[in-house]
């Protein structure tokens, strides 16, 4: 059986995942060239690893796979969505208005697949 982290390692992993994207975001403000992406590549990294070991705990599955956090996911995502294929031009737009677009496709179908899952308590 699979032990369970501590809420405060949870904490502390959620806080590395968020120092990497900042970091991946931010780098172009402290960096320039090859150092910029590598970076920003490094922060990405980061973020992805700790994000993977995040969403492993059961905890986190129950959280996310929650009626509320499903619906925020979806509202939010295609609002998201909708606003950047139009506010943005190109290549960009499309991108981030497809992605988001998928984002809030797989919650809606997590919503129609458990649609009587409530939040465990913790």
């Amino acid at each position: 059986m699979k032990k369970q982290m501590s809420v405060s390692s949870l904490f502390l992993l959620f806080f590395v995942f968020t120092a990497g994207i900042g970091v991946s975001v931010f780098a172009g403000s402290a960096f320039e060239g090859a150092e910029k992406s590598s970076v920003s590549a490094g922060g990405m990294v980061v973020a992805l690893v700790a994000s993977t070991i995040l969403m492993r705990q059961q905890r986190m599955k129950d959280f996310v796979a929650s009626r509320p956090v499903l619906w925020f996911l979806f509202l939010f995502n295609a609002v998201v969505a909708a606003l950047c294929s139009v506010a943005l031009d190109g290549v960009k737009g499309v991108a981030i208005g497809t992605v988001m677009g998928l984002v809030s496709l797989g919650a809606g179908i997590g919503l129609v697949k458990n649609p009587k899952k409530n939040c465990a308590p913790a």
